[in-house]
C-alpha cells in the first residue's frame, strides 16, 4: 500500500510538471508557473512556503506584471546584476569520501556591456583539493541547463579555468565567466531552470538548482 501511494505521488509531481505551459513575473518581482487546469503556484520554494496558497487564475491576472513578447529582439544596456546563488548542492563524487563537507556551490552574476551579455560563475568546491575530483574548466566545458518543458540550454566556457585550493581552510574556488548569445537569452527570460548539470574537465555532475527564476529576474534588468 505504501508503494502505491509514492507511485500516486511521484506520477501527480510529473503530471504538473507535464501540464505546465509557461512562466510569469508578477509585478513584486515573484515568477509564477501557469498550469492547463488554470492553477498557479510560486516558482521558487522558499516564496511557495512564505505566501499564502493562491490557485485563481483571475486573482493572477491582477498581479502580473506586463508580459513582453517572447519574440521582442533583445536589447541589452550597460549593467551588472547583484551576485546570488544558484546552485548549492551535494556532489555526488565528493559524498562518496565526504558525510559532511560535500556541497558544491556556485554564484551567479549576470551583466551586459557594449552590447553582449556575460555570466560571471563563482564555484566554491567544499574540498582543499578540488583538482583531483573535478580537474579545469576546459574550454568546451559546459553548464546544461533544463528548462520548464524539457528545453535544454548550454552555457559553453570559452577560456580554461583553474581551481585555487585553500587546503588549509577546506575548500577551493573556480572563477570563470562566458558569454551569453542572443538566443539563450530569449530562452532563458521565458522558463525556470529545473535542473543544473556541470561537465568539468574530469566528470559531469547535477547539482541543485536554489534560485530557478534566476534568468527570468535578472535577464530584464540588463535589456532596455
Amino acid at each position: 500500500m505504501r508503494k502505491i501511494i509514492v507511485i500516486c505521488i511521484l506520477a501527480f509531481g510529473i503530471s504538473l510538471a507535464s501540464n505546465a505551459q509557461e512562466t510569469a513575473l508578477t509585478s513584486k518581482g515573484k515568477v509564477v508557473i501557469l498550469y492547463d487546469n488554470g492553477t498557479w503556484k510560486y516558482a521558487d520554494v522558499k516564496v511557495a512556503n512564505e505566501a499564502a496558497p493562491q490557485t485563481v487564475t483571475g486573482n493572477l491576472e491582477r498581479i502580473l506584471a506586463p508580459k513582453s513578447n517572447s519574440n521582442d529582439p533583445i536589447v541589452l544596456k550597460d549593467a551588472e546584476v547583484a551576485k546570488s546563488a544558484f546552485i548549492d548542492g551535494p556532489s555526488a563524487k565528493l559524498k562518496k569520501y565526504f558525510k559532511d563537507k560535500n556541497i558544491v556551490r556556485c554564484d551567479f552574476t549576470i551583466s551586459s556591456k557594449g552590447g553582449k551579455a556575460f555570466l560571471k560563475t563563482d564555484w566554491k568546491i567544499m574540498t582543499g583539493e578540488a583538482y583531483s575530483y573535478f580537474g579545469f574548466i576546459k574550454k568546451g566545458n559546459k553548464i546544461s541547463l533544463e528548462l520548464l518543458g524539457g528545453e535544454t540550454v548550454d552555457l559553453t566556457y570559452n577560456n580554461e579555468f583553474e581551481p585555487k585550493e585553500f587546503e588549509r581552510y577546506g575548500f577551493s574556488t573556480y572563477t570563470a565567466e562566458l558569454e551569453l548569445s542572443e538566443d539563450q537569452l530569449q530562452k532563458l527570460r521565458g522558463k525556470i531552470v529545473m535542473k543544473a548539470h556541470m561537465t568539468w574537465s574530469k566528470r559531469t555532475e547535477e547539482y541543485q538548482v536554489v534560485d530557478p527564476s534566476f534568468f527570468i529576474k535578472n535577464i530584464p534588468q540588463i535589456t532596455k
